[in-house]
């Protein structure tokens, strides 16, 4: 990972947090009287089911500068007011043949509701993401190193029943731009993630239990067509709120 990466992904952190803390605020405010599990933090874990596949000219690929695969990956998460931070890594360890997969995404979700009752809401959630997705193999010398930056907007829905359970869904499609390690070719991205959460209130040690479920799309349109690759998944991840 490079330095310029690392600035980036920095900067867009601390651009954000301020904004997390002010939407965790309002809604806090928002939800005096009731239970304030809806908007505990969590920490999650669980495996990401990746199909790496690519899309270009199938005259510039050959079975010895590809790095297609399909496979397994552990995942590390936080949870927090909207603002998300995940890793995401496979080698041979997690099943993967002969390649190493490496993912770090920074995100902040912000709703706006234009239907809210007392246990239901919807509306459109505002998301900024920035990303790093690397896959490499020993066997193939050129490596897929994509640091990106998008914005998006889609539908979200939370259903609360107090003291018991919460539940949210949401759908978001995003549109970005790309570069590759060193900054010397870059492109779009075109993104798409569905997730859903069923949170448990108190479940054990008055902890909450979240499942979690999340549709991961990512697809890279770099100058030339080296690096045109689409990045597909499902995520299933269990929580435990701090």
């Amino acid at each position: 990972m490079t330095k310029s990466i690392l600035t980036k992904i920095f900067l867009f952190f601390f651009l954000i947090t301020p904004l997390a803390s002010s939407a965790q605020m309002f809604s806090v405010g928002d939800e005096q009287g009731r239970n304030t599990n809806p908007f505990s933090s969590y920490l999650r874990g669980g495996i990401y089911l990746v199909d790496f596949s690519y899309k270009g000219n199938p005259s510039v690929m050959t079975d010895n500068n590809g790095l297609s695969f399909t496979g397994t990956v552990a995942h590390l998460g936080y949870e927090s007011n909207g603002l998300n931070l995940g890793l995401g890594f496979g080698n041979s360890f997690t099943g993967l043949d002969n390649r190493r997969y490496f993912n770090l995404d920074l995100n902040f979700t912000n709703p706006f509701y234009l239907i809210r009752k007392d246990n239901f809401a919807a509306g459109i959630p505002i998301k900024l993401r920035t990303k790093v997705t690397s896959v490499r193999s020993e066997r193939v010398q050129d490596e897929f190193s994509q640091t990106d930056l998008s914005a998006g907007a889609g539908l979200i829905m939370r259903v609360n029943v107090p003291e018991k359970l919460g539940i949210t869904t949401q759908f978001i499609p995003s549109i970005g731009f790309s570069t590759s390690s060193g900054g010397f070719l870059g492109g779009n991205i075109y993104s798409f993630a569905g997730k859903a959460r069923i949170n448990f209130y108190n479940l054990i040690f008055g902890k909450n239990i979240s499942l979690g479920y999340d549709y991961i799309f990512d697809s890279y349109d770099i100058d030339g067509d080296q690096y045109d690759y689409d990045v597909s998944g499902h995520l299933i991840t269990l929580g435990v709120s701090l």
